[in-house]
């Protein structure tokens, strides 16, 4: 008869525990996944970055060309420049530039970027891959950086480390983040 009260109060016990367990566990669960990009969450200056930044970009022999970048706070990354419909005496028009980007310092960040080339009649010419790294100012509003561009045939795959493009171009790049008064 003794057993049967010290059975009860061990499984009120346990049950008390199992209840702080399953309110803590999410909990812990989600600050894992809102710190860490490897655990699928947001890096964890997503909010500091987030946002939409007007750049300057000078193209090794090419005139400057205005670009805006639109960085997501879960590492997605956005963008269109003025020579995307020929200008500057390009003969391609290229699409959306679309990517993803991660944090690799206290304030930098590295992309990597796709985008394809068409002909002036909408015929695909090549696929770009652009590498960049930027750096921030203690704010989070500016900064500045570098990417290499390198072209690709159209049957290259240019997610292949091994791929070996047909050329490339080196820029430097200026932004501000674009804000509201």
């Amino acid at each position: 008869m003794s057993q049967e009260p010290l059975g009860r109060r061990g499984l009120l016990r346990w049950g008390v525990f199992a209840s702080v367990a399953g309110l803590l566990w999410p909990r812990r669960l989600e600050a894992a996944s809102a710190s860490s990009p490897s655990a699928g969450g947001e890096p964890a200056f997503g909010p500091l970055v987030a946002g939409t930044y007007l750049l300057a970009v000078q193209h090794e022999g090419f005139p400057l060309a205005l670009a805006l970048v639109t960085l997501t706070r879960d590492g997605g990354f956005i963008s269109n420049d003025t020579s995307d419909h020929g200008a500057g005496g390009l003969v391609t028009q290229d699409g959306p530039v679309q990517g993803a980007w991660k944090q690799i310092g206290p304030r930098q960040i590295a992309a990597r970027t796709l985008y394809f080339a068409f002909d002036p009649n909408g015929i695909p010419m090549w696929i770009a891959r652009t590498t960049g790294g930027f750096e921030f100012d203690s704010g989070f509003d500016s900064g500045s950086g570098s990417l290499l561009v390198e072209r690709f045939a159209m049957d290259q795959d240019p997610l292949d480390p091994d791929a070996v493009p047909h050329d490339q171009l080196n820029a430097t790049f200026t932004a501000r983040r674009i804000t509201v008064p």
